[in-house]
């Protein structure tokens, strides 16, 4: 009975190791390194910086679900 309890919790860690299909992973250090320079870029107020990291998220979105964003339509 030990033993089937021991096959049990492989598959319910398996099962919580598991990835969803529509889950989106990245490394963390580009996780941080992403929201580093979103902050900057959102406190600095500057128009350019804004327009650009504008420009960059919508490809990132694009390039995930292949829709454009309602403002490059």
């Amino acid at each position: 009975m030990a033993k089937i309890k021991e096959v049990y919790k492989e598959v319910e860690d398996e099962k919580e190791n598991e990835v969803e299909d529509d889950s989106i992973s990245m490394p963390k250090d580009d996780f941080i390194e992403e929201h580093v320079n979103l902050i900057k870029v959102l406190r600095s107020g500057d128009k350019k910086l804004l327009e650009a990291e504008a420009k960059k998220q919508a490809k990132e979105l694009k390039e995930e679900t292949g829709e454009e964003s309602e403002d490059d339509e």
